[in-house]
C-alpha cells in the first residue's frame, strides 16, 4: 500500500514537471560567446564604477555627530541655530488616528467590495502586508557538451503553490495549464499621519525616516469583518479565500491573506533635521545628502546604528562588485573554453582554470580598486602621505647637498693618495731615500677619514 501511494505522490510531482530539450551548435555557441564577450566588458568597467561609487558614499554618522543638541521641552530662540542640524529627543506623538479599509479592488464578481476596517487608532503609520497564494514557476538547466563542440540544453520547469507579496504573471509559465489571477484582489497600502510632534516642536510624518515597525495582533476588538468571507486567523492574518468554502489549511489559488505592521504614536524617540522655528524640516548638506531621521534609541547609540548601516551596505556593494567584476572576466573569456570544446574534457577543463585565475585576479583587483579610492577619497591621509614623502625628499636632497663638499674633498684627496702612491710605485730600488721626503706630510688614510667626519 506505501508502494502504491510513494508512486502516486512520484507521479502527481512529475505531473508537475513540464521539460524542454534543444541544442545548439557548434558556430551558434561560438557566435554567442563573442556577444558575450562584449556584454562582459560593460559589465567589468560597471563593476569599477559600482566600487568607485560606493567608496565615494557619504558616513551620514558623521554629518549626524555635527548636529547641535536642543532640548524638545521649550522652543529654541537662539538665531544662529536657524537651518543648521539638530538633534532633540521627546515624545513623539500626533493627535490623529488612522486605520484602514479594505476593499476588493480588483475583483471581478465583486468589484470595490468592503471586507473589513481596521478600526482607527493612535498609530503614527501603518503598513498593510497582502500575499496571495499563487503558483510559482521554477527553472533548473542543465547543459551536456557533445564532441564537435555542440550542447544539449535540457530544461525543466517545476509548478508549486506559495503565498507571495509579488505572485507572478503566468503569461509566462511555459506551461499554460498553471494560471495566476492577474493582480492580487487588494494591495499593499501604507498609512502615515499628516503631522506630528517630537515635544514643541513640529515635523513631517509623510518625508521623515521613521523606525522599524511591529506585528499588530489582530482582533475582533481592533478590526470589523464586513462580511463573512472574511476569516480572522491566529491573531495575526485576516484570511480571504477567493471561491466560496475556502480553508486556510488548504488555501485555493487567488486566496488572500492580510497581516499588518503598525509604529504606535506616543514613543520617545531622537530626531535629526534642520531646524526652521517650531518645525523640523529635512537636513541637506553642500553636497546634497539629506538627514531626516527618528530613532528610538537616545543620540549616541543613534549615531552608532547609521555607522553600522553605512559599513554594513559598504560591504554588500564590495562584494557585490566583486561578483560583477568575477561573471565579468569569466564571460569575457568564455570564447577561449568554447573554442576548446571540441573536444569536451579539454573545454571543461579551461573553464575551471579561468574560474579560478580570474577569481585570484579579481580579488587582486576589488582590493587595489578599493585601497586606491580610500586613499584618494580620503583628504587627510592623502595629505599626510603627501606631506610626508615631500619632507622626506627634502631632508633627503639637503643632506646631499650640505655633505657634497665634504665627499669631493675625500674624493680628491683619495685621487692625490693614489697619484703619489703610484709615483713611489715607478721610482727604481736604488733611489736615494731623500727623494721620499717630497712626499707631501699628512696624507694617511687615518688623517682622510679625519676630514670627512
Amino acid at each position: 500500500m506505501r508502494g502504491i501511494l510513494k508512486k502516486f505522490i512520484h507521479k502527481l510531482e512529475e505531473s508537475k514537471k513540464t521539460k524542454v530539450a534543444y541544442k545548439k551548435t557548434y558556430q551558434e555557441r561560438v557566435k554567442e560567446s563573442f556577444v558575450g564577450m562584449v556584454i562582459g566588458f560593460i559589465f567589468f568597467v560597471g563593476s569599477f564604477i559600482l566600487l568607485y561609487w560606493n567608496e565615494g558614499r557619504v558616513d551620514l554618522s558623521i554629518i549626524a555627530k555635527t548636529a547641535t543638541e536642543i532640548t524638545s521641552d521649550v522652543l529654541n530662540t537662539d538665531p544662529t541655530l536657524s537651518g543648521k542640524l539638530v538633534s532633540l529627543r521627546g515624545i513623539v506623538s500626533s493627535d490623529q488616528l488612522i486605520g484602514d479599509n479594505l476593499f476588493l479592488e480588483f475583483d471581478l464578481f465583486e468589484p470595490n467590495k468592503k471586507i473589513a476596517v481596521l478600526k482607527p487608532d493612535r498609530y503614527l503609520a501603518l503598513e498593510r502586508k497582502v500575499e496571495m497564494y499563487a503558483w510559482i514557476e521554477e527553472v533548473t538547466t542543465e547543459h551536456k557538451i557533445e564532441e564537435g563542440g555542440s550542447e544539449t540544453i535540457k530544461k525543466t520547469y517545476t509548478y508549486h503553490k506559495k503565498w507571495t507579496e509579488n505572485p507572478p504573471s503566468s503569461l509566462g509559465f511555459k506551461n499554460p495549464v498553471y494560471v495566476n489571477p492577474p493582480k492580487k484582489a487588494i494591495e499593499n497600502y501604507t498609512n502615515k499621519v499628516t503631522r506630528a510632534t517630537i515635544g514643541v516642536y513640529n515635523f513631517d510624518p509623510q518625508t521623515v525616516t521613521l523606525p522599524s515597525f511591529s506585528r499588530l495582533s489582530l482582533n475582533k476588538e481592533n478590526i470589523i469583518l464586513k462580511t463573512e468571507k472574511a476569516i480572522l486567523i491566529d491573531d495575526v492574518y485576516l484570511y480571504i479565500p477567493k471561491g466560496v468554502g475556502g480553508i486556510f489549511s488548504h488555501p485555493g489559488i487567488g486566496d488572500l491573506r492580510v497581516s499588518y505592521n503598525v509604529l504606535y504614536s506616543d514613543f520617545e524617540g531622537t530626531l535629526f533635521g534642520k531646524l526652521n522655528e517650531n518645525k523640523i524640516d529635512p537636513y541637506l548638506d553642500q553636497a546634497g545628502n539629506q538627514l531626516y531621521r527618528i530613532f528610538t534609541e537616545p543620540r549616541e547609540s543613534a549615531i552608532i546604528t547609521l555607522h553600522k548601516e553605512y559599513v554594513m551596505a559598504m560591504w554588500i556593494f564590495r562584494f557585490i562588485g566583486f561578483l560583477i567584476m568575477w561573471g565579468a572576466l569569466v564571460v569575457i573569456f568564455a570564447p577561449i573554453s568554447v573554442i576548446l570544446d571540441v573536444t569536451p574534457t579539454i573545454g571543461a577543463l579551461s573553464r575551471r582554470i579561468i574560474s579560478k585565475r580570474t577569481f585570484i585576479v579579481t580579488l587582486a583587483l576589488t582590493i587595489i580598486t578599493v585601497l586606491v579610492l580610500i586613499i584618494s577619497r580620503n583628504l587627510i591621509v592623502l595629505s599626510v602621505i603627501v606631506s610626508i614623502s615631500t619632507a622626506g625628499t627634502l631632508v633627503a636632497f639637503f643632506y646631499l647637498l650640505k655633505n657634497k663638499e665634504k665627499y669631493n674633498k675625500y674624493l680628491e684627496r683619495c685621487l692625490s693618495y693614489k697619484t703619489q702612491t703610484q709615483s713611489l710605485l715607478d721610482i727604481e730600488p736604488n733611489t736615494e731615500p731623500g727623494i721620499r721626503s717630497d712626499i707631501e706630510p699628512g696624507i694617511e688614510q687615518d688623517n682622510i677619514k679625519q676630514d670627512i667626519k
